[in-house]
């Protein structure tokens, strides 16, 4: 019974840490776009 208990709180450890793991991964895709998407214009306004 005990040993239940604890595989369950392991699970839900690790399924909070999936989740985080998911955020950071969709945050930095979302740095990159934006970065990526912004370089060119912030390059045409410094050179043009």
């Amino acid at each position: 019974m005990t040993d239940h208990t604890a595989q369950t709180a392991e699970f839900v450890n690790s399924e909070r840490s999936q989740g985080m793991q998911d955020v950071l991964l969709v945050s930095t895709f979302g740095l990159w776009v934006g970065l990526l998407g912004l370089m060119p214009v912030v390059a045409l306004r410094l050179f043009a």
